[in-house]
């Protein structure tokens, strides 16, 4: 759960009080780190950190002052980030050391059970004087396991783990299935012929972006009216970035709503913004739906099957042949068994197909009788398998 806060000038100055002890015990963990493998060639612990922790906090009475859940927040943040580094270079890829923080990369600080943090619709934060105002604090049942303050722009946000103890919902019946490409020239486009339009929010605030950074280029660094103009572009990512959380989030619950089976394509992001569409890729945010898809359909008791997605807009959905055509090709035309149709609809029509045979369903499933547009047609090629036969209305 995500709350908006507003702190008054005292508790502003405790919160970043906190942020500044947190950046000071990561930067003076990795220092050490670093230092005693060169003088030793051995490596430390997160468990040796935490009992140098409580030699720090006898030596400098400032950092008694902080809430140690806060220090030992940041040890592990250390810690994280040296797993990271030798997972990554164990698999071969960029390793990406872990770095020391400045002030304007660490925006957080979090506060491991804080016990009972809400006190009349406010938000109580360790060692600080009186509660926090807050907006958009919902009602919830459970215990709050980690109170994570966060600092954006100069706006100041709460994040609350809850743990619940609900048992996941059982799987509702299915009644109705969808398969959804995700694209550039359409953000989706589903088995059933509905296509969603892309809003493409980056280019629409490019100019705005770019008289932002202009502005901080022409400021003189360290000079209080360059961190202004700092501020300003912050609000501006953040006012991006809020346009299309909105979104997917308005798309990811009609889609959750609608269906209770839905198929979707497993894409390797990461590796397909090394190319010359990321600007668009990442501006399109189709991970951001896969990930609010998964969440909501696990609430709702619906079931989300990725697939690999290779090789589904060449296949035919009608007869299973495969019929080649270049990108600039926007429509399946198979000489096979004659279908013709948008090539996004085919694409996401054997998505769903291949989701459906992964899923393997047993017998009362109500997979084969839900409803969400024929994926394999009855006029099929004497080629193709007979499980592809199958008509889904």
């Amino acid at each position: 759960m995500t709350i908006a806060l507003y702190p008054n000038k005292r508790q502003a100055r405790r919160f970043e009080t906190y942020l500044e002890t947190g950046r000071h015990i990561f930067n003076r963990a990795l220092e050490e780190r670093i230092c005693i493998y060169q003088d030793t060639g051995k490596g430390v612990t997160r468990f040796d950190q935490t009992v140098h922790l409580t030699q720090w906090r006898k030596a400098e009475p400032a950092l008694m002052d902080v809430p140690v859940t806060v220090e030992r927040d940041a040890l592990k943040r250390v810690d994280d980030g040296f797993k990271a580094f030798f997972r990554r270079l164990k698999q071969g890829d960029k390793p990406g050391f872990p770095r020391f923080k400045a002030a304007q990369r660490w925006r957080s600080f979090s506060i491991s059970d804080p016990g009972k943090c809400i006190k009349g619709g406010r938000l109580h934060v360790a060692k600080i004087e009186g509660t926090v105002r807050c907006r958009n604090l919902r009602p919830f049942e459970g215990v709050v396991k980690v109170e994570r303050i966060l600092r954006k722009a100069d706006k100041w946000y709460g994040q609350l783990v809850i743990e619940d103890g609900h048992a996941v919902p059982d799987k509702q019946p299915i009644q109705a299935v969808i398969g959804i490409d995700v694209g550039l020239t359409h953000f989706a486009t589903l088995s059933d012929g509905v296509q969603v339009e892309n809003p493409r929010f980056l280019r629409r605030m490019a100019i705005k972006l770019r008289k932002d950074h202009q502005r901080i280029s022409r400021r003189k660094k360290g000079s209080n009216r360059r961190q202004l103009a700092i501020q300003r572009l912050q609000k501006t990512y953040e006012t991006l970035s809020n346009h299309r959380l909105n979104f997917t989030h308005h798309l990811s619950k009609q889609l959750v709503s609608q269906y209770q089976f839905i198929a979707v394509e497993d894409l390797q992001i990461k590796n397909m913004v090394r190319g010359h569409f990321a600007k668009s890729i990442l501006d399109a945010g189709w991970g951001q739906l896969r990930w609010q898809l998964t969440y909501k359909a696990s609430r709702a008791g619906c079931t989300v099957v990725a697939v690999n997605p290779r090789g589904t807009s060449q296949e035919c959905s009608g007869c299973g042949e495969t019929v080649s055509k270049e990108l600039s090709e926007r429509f399946h035309k198979c000489p096979h068994c004659g279908l013709l149709l948008g090539r996004d609809q085919n694409a996401a029509r054997n998505i769903l197909h291949r989701a459906i045979l992964k899923s393997a369903p047993g017998p009362g499933s109500g997979i084969g009788h839900a409803r969400g547009g024929s994926v394999r047609p009855r006029a099929v090629s004497p080629k193709a398998d007979p499980v592809k036969r199958e008509v889904l209305n």
